[in-house]
This record gives C-alpha cells, sequence and structure tokens, in this order.
C-alpha cells in the first residue's frame, strides 16, 4: 500500500515538472502576440538636389553652376641655377679687336656668333667646352681653341700673306691679259677651310706679273686662262702668315680648236644658233674662252679648248636637251672635231644628258666627296653612295687632284670601263664601271 502511495506522488511530481517546463515556452510565445508592437522607425529620405529647386520650365536649357576654386597656395620661393653663357673676344693679328668676325664651334658647325665692334662675342651655355676658331677674311682662321664657360677666351687671327709671280707663254714670252683665280685651297693647320675658292681677277701687266694679297695661311692652287688659252693650273703654292711667296711662275700654253656641227638627233637638221662652250674645266669657274654659236648649217669652230687630255663641251639650244660631251681630247694637235646630235625637250622633265657614271661631286674638308646619284646610274648601281670620298680613279692617286681633274676622268664615252676607289667609314672600296648615258 505504501509503495502504490510513493509511486502516484513521483508520477505527480514529474508532471508538475513537465507542465512547468511547457508553461515557460508558452509564456513568451503569447507575449509577442499579445502585447501590441511599436512601429519601425525609418531613415529620413534624402531627395534629390532637382527636387530642392525651383520648378524649371519642362524645355529649359541646363544651367552650369560655376564653383569657384579652392585658393591657390601662396607661391613658394625657389631658386632655378641658370647656364651661363660662353664669353669672349676676337683679335687680329696687332691684338686689336676684330668687328665683325665670325665665331664658329668646330663640333657643332651650326653653332656660331658674330664678334661686336669691340671684337666681343657670345656663345649659348651649350658651347661650353666646344673647339671653336674666328674667321674675318683676308685673314686666316684663328687657332682652333677649346673654350669654356666663365671665362673670357681669346681667339686670335692670323696674319695674311701673299703671292707674287708672272705669268709667261710656251715661249717664255709675258702673256699681257689673262684672268687669274684660286682653283683650291688647303689651309694651314687644323683651321677650317676658307671660303676663298673660286675668286678671281683681270690682270693686265706687260710682263705678265700679278701679285695677291691678303691670303690666308695655307696652300693654294692658282688657274690662269687667257683667250685662245685654256684654264691651266699653278702647282701648289704654300703661303705662310705675314710673309709673301715669290717666283710662282706660270705657263699657259695655246690650246686647239674644237670644230663640229650640231644636228637634230631626230631630223637630221642642223640646229642653228646653239650654244657650244668648255664644261667644268676649272672647278673656280674662270674661263676665259667664250662660248660659239653655230651658223645656219649648224657649223660651229670653239678656239681654246685644251691641246692634251680629256676635256668636256656644253651644248645647249632652247628647243633642245642641253648636252653635255664628254671624253674629247686634241692628243696635241692643233684641232679636233666632234659632231653633236640633240635632242628635242619633251614632257618626261629630263632637260639634260650626258655620258659618265652618274655622280654628282662636291669638294669637302675630306677631298673630292660623291654629293648625289642618279637613279638607276652607274654609279649607283655599283653600290657607291653619297658621302664616299674619291681616292683613286684608274688607279691614280685621286687625293691630290682638283674637282675639276676628278670630273673630267670620271666622264667619258659610252661603254668606256673606270675603275674608282671610294672611301667609306675608314674603309676603301674599289668598283669597275661602265660609263653610260645618264638623263636628268
Amino acid at each position: 500500500m505504501t509503495d502504490s502511495r510513493t509511486a502516484g506522488a513521483q508520477r505527480r511530481a514529474w508532471l508538475s515538472a513537465a507542465l512547468l517546463s511547457v508553461a515557460l515556452l508558452v509564456a513568451p510565445l503569447l507575449f509577442w502576440l499579445l502585447v501590441p508592437r511599436p512601429e519601425p522607425v525609418m531613415p529620413a529620405r534624402r531627395e534629390p538636389a532637382s527636387a530642392l529647386l525651383p520648378p524649371q520650365p519642362e524645355h529649359a536649357a541646363p544651367r552650369e553652376v560655376e564653383v569657384e576654386p579652392p585658393p591657390a597656395p601662396p607661391p613658394r620661393e625657389t631658386t632655378v641655377a641658370r647656364a651661363e653663357p660662353v664669353r669672349g673676344v676676337v683679335l687680329d693679328p696687332e691684338g686689336r679687336p676684330s668687328a665683325g668676325a665670325v665665331v664658329r664651334c668646330r663640333d657643332e658647325p651650326g653653332m656660331t656668333a658674330s664678334a661686336d665692334t669691340e671684337g666681343r662675342f657670345e656663345l649659348p651655355p651649350e658651347a661650353d667646352g666646344c673647339t671653336a676658331t674666328a674667321a674675318q677674311p683676308p685673314l686666316g682662321d684663328a687657332e682652333p681653341t677649346r673654350l669654356a664657360a666663365g671665362r673670357d677666351n681669346v681667339l686670335h687671327l692670323v696674319a695674311a700673306g701673299a703671292i707674287a709671280g708672272e705669268v709667261v707663254d710656251q715661249s717664255g714670252r709675258p702673256v699681257e691679259a689673262y684672268l687669274l683665280a684660286i682653283e683650291s685651297f688647303v689651309p694651314a693647320g687644323d683651321a677650317v677651310r676658307g671660303s676663298v675658292d673660286g675668286r678671281a681677277r683681270q690682270v693686265t701687266d706687260p710682263g705678265g706679273a700679278f701679285r695677291w694679297n691678303a691670303l690666308a695661311p695655307g696652300r693654294y692652287v692658282l688657274t690662269v686662262s687667257a683667250a685662245g688659252r685654256p684654264p691651266t693650273r699653278s702647282s701648289g703654292v704654300d703661303v705662310e702668315a705675314g710673309r709673301t711667296t715669290e717666283g710662282v711662275r706660270i705657263v699657259l700654253p695655246q690650246g686647239a680648236t674644237l670644230k663640229g656641227r650640231v644636228i637634230d638627233a631626230a631630223s637630221r637638221a642642223p640646229v642653228v644658233e646653239a650654244q657650244v662652250e668648255l664644261d667644268s674645266v676649272t672647278s673656280s669657274g674662270a674661263n676665259a674662252i667664250s662660248l660659239v654659236l653655230t651658223d645656219a648649217n649648224g657649223e660651229y669652230a670653239l678656239e681654246g679648248v685644251p691641246a692634251r687630255g680629256p676635256f668636256s663641251v656644253r651644248v645647249r639650244h632652247e628647243d633642245y636637251m642641253s648636252k653635255i660631251v664628254s671624253g674629247l681630247d686634241a692628243r696635241g694637235a692643233g684641232s679636233a672635231r666632234a659632231d653633236i646630235e640633240l635632242r628635242m625637250l619633251d614632257d618626261g622633265g629630263s632637260r639634260e644628258e650626258l655620258t659618265g657614271i652618274g655622280a654628282m661631286l662636291s669638294v669637302s674638308s675630306s677631298g673630292v666627296t660623291i654629293a648625289g646619284l642618279i637613279e638607276g646610274g652607274p654609279a649607283a648601281s655599283a653600290g657607291l653612295q653619297q658621302g664616299d670620298v674619291i681616292v683613286r680613279i684608274d688607279g691614280e692617286n685621286a687625293k691630290e687632284l682638283p674637282l675639276a681633274d676628278c670630273i673630267q676622268r670620271l666622264r667619258g664615252p659610252v661603254g668606256t670601263r673606270v675603275s674608282v676607289g671610294v672611301e667609306r667609314d675608314g674603309q676603301v672600296i674599289d668598283v669597275t664601271m661602265r660609263r653610260d648615258i645618264v638623263v636628268r
């Protein structure tokens, strides 16, 4: 009996605990369902900027709103180092200022300055450290001097010299009237090449004497020409500063006569009043041999052509292409003959024809140089290039040859061969070409 009562009490205790647990779980749920909830708090709505502006017309253009930039910061104090110009003075051989002298940086040929009335010059800062010289003909160029910024650079011009001599014919008799010119000039030392090439003067003297003053120091080659006597060159004449080189004697021989007929290449008709003249017989251009005109039969007679050695003539007429006939040689005789055909001008633009290698030559500090090539010509086809320096022609040293001699030796009849050695990048290249007609 007791055990049954005890078991009943235990069941009641377990039941009470279960009911209490259920009550604890259900009470919060009933509270959440029965108690009213407050409205949620929403963040304030941000209206667009356009909603804050007064209403605008439907099609109003947009407005630009100016915004004031922030104030600029106060300027900072900075120190900029400025390069200093290169300054100096040019003096003549007597130590006096040389107004108008041209100062040139040899390292930078385009960097030049002219001396003012006090002989002073100013070059940009980039001239600092350059090797410069000064020139003012007829004085000799100043010795190359290294310039430096921050000091007074001094360039001294060199005193001039002179050449005195005479011109005679083959029998030793004086030639009383002639044209005298400077064919070439190589300055003394490292001076920059002077601009005296081509200067010419007419000389008239019963004894054939001449004197050329105010020459810069260096080696000169003179050219002499007279009526009926082709241009003839002297040997090299050395001129020293402040001294006269005397006793120069130039023998001017009698020339030959070139005869011939100029005709139309197509019709074979004579070309009347075509001009015939010597071409490139002298680099100075000082040529006393006058041009001649063809007559009604196309005949001409040009007196005073070289009696020996190759020479060229140029033939011109306004209706025809100009033609240079090269490789002519009187071979010591009193006359030679050359019949010439001219081609009418066409619409192709070509105005001149000649026979040669198709290279234009000029004189540089390195010597006779190829200044240009005619496309498709023998020189271009053989691989020669602009800037090549000619050192050999047919095995002969060309470094001592004047420009005119190089031109005449490279020209020649069509189909003949010529070998040329050129210096390029310190190497000598030899090529052999066949001369051909070149049209330009």
